[in-house]
């Protein structure tokens, strides 16, 4: 499922910095559907490693320090240069990228209690995702709570130097959970889906906030998708135990999904909908996902494919931060394909210089290998 994976990374890509050549069918299947079929995605992988890699005593906190290493070296090395190439960039042109300028302009005006808490954000993971419900008052400097980032006109995530990673915080928030229910019955994550689910109706039709954050960064709305993941693995075990995974189905599931994401712009609105938010595509994933995992378990360079989907989500905002700071007319009409060629660049280099020697590390130790 690499090849996805870097699909999906690659459709974030395009919804930040806009699609290669202007091109509207190279959004592919948009941000937050990328993300929520990531979410899909994770709760299938953690599902696996949870029940056959991460097992007997001492397990949970092994598998949390693996998460922790997978995610946080790469992030630190993004977030530390996303700073450095922020100051050098204002001291040799006068230029600011986005949360530079935010800083400047409103950091030293801030209640130190708001700036403790949104640099200690910035410095970590967890609490990224919180920032969306909060926005800064121009006149005033101080944090308030709002239902709308996008009504407001200085949002707190815009102070944030790797705005992307709300997701991980979400991801981290996951794991956390995951080996209390993944190992249950499926009878017991079903129940866990129709719960967060009925509770994403339930808020989005009661208090009339159906729109982001709500319907895409509230951890107890999206873990039915994480859930949705892991119900999947125990249906690809079931499947795989009675012998029902044959070839020819997992490779005709594994085109169906990598098409329905490459050619996501041009399918029925009906099939791109996502009511109450809970994208159509992303309950295909979960569908399909037990077959496309068989057919690619064992494809060493859809593999390789996979390990740059994280980097390319990490690096690609300090491209879009870059080139919107420097406003050269011909950068800005190339935007699109320019940060798409670097992303995959930086991310094949931060993966082989950070990401790589980590993992390599990771394996290394017993029951590390996952």
């Amino acid at each position: 499922m690499g090849l996805l994976r870097v699909l999906l990374a690659l459709a974030v890509v395009a919804a930040h910095a806009g699609p290669a050549f202007g091109a509207s069918w190279l959004q592919l299947t948009g941000g937050p559907c990328a993300v929520q079929c990531f979410y899909v995605i994770s709760g299938f992988y953690m599902a696996l490693i949870l029940n056959e890699k991460y097992v007997g005593e001492g397990a949970y906190g092994r598998f949390m320090k693996a998460r922790v290493l997978r995610l946080v070296p790469m992030f630190a090395v993004v977030l530390v240069a996303t700073i450095g190439i922020g100051l050098v960039l204002f001291a040799a042109t006068g230029k600011a990228i986005d949360p530079l300028a935010r800083w400047q302009e409103h950091g030293a005006a801030m209640p130190w209690g708001s700036v403790l808490c949104l640099w200690l954000t910035n410095l970590g993971l967890l609490g990224q995702d919180a920032v969306t419900f909060f926005a800064v008052d121009p006149q005033s400097h101080g944090v308030f709570f709002t239902p709308d980032f996008h009504r407001e006109t200085l949002p707190a995530w815009q102070f944030l130097w790797v705005p992307q990673a709300w997701s991980i915080s979400l991801e981290l928030m996951f794991y956390a959970l995951a080996p209390l229910v993944v190992r249950r019955t499926p009878w017991l994550l079903l129940a866990g889906i129709l719960a967060s689910l009925a509770l994403r109706v339930f808020v989005l039709r009661t208090y009339g906030v159906a729109n982001d954050p709500w319907t895409y960064r509230f951890f107890p709305h999206e873990l039915a998708l994480f859930l949705a993941g892991s119900l999947a693995w125990h249906v690809h075990r079931a499947l795989r135990s009675r012998g029902l995974l044959r070839a020819w189905a997992c490779r005709l599931a594994t085109a169906l999904l990598l098409l329905l994401v490459l050619a996501f712009p041009l399918l029925p609105a009906w099939l791109q909908g996502a009511p109450y938010g809970v994208p159509r595509l992303a309950a295909i994933t979960a569908v399909l996902l037990p077959f496309a995992f068989e057919a690619t378990k064992s494809h060493r360079l859809d593999r390789a494919l996979g390990e740059l989907s994280y980097p390319v989500y990490l690096v690609h905002y300090l491209l879009v931060f870059v080139v919107g700071a420097l406003a050269l007319p011909w950068l800005t009409e190339t935007r699109g394909i320019v940060v798409l060629v670097l992303s995959l660049l930086l991310a094949a280099l931060l993966w082989r210089f950070v990401g790589q020697p980590f993992e390599t590390r990771r394996q290394l130790r017993p029951g590390g290998a996952a």
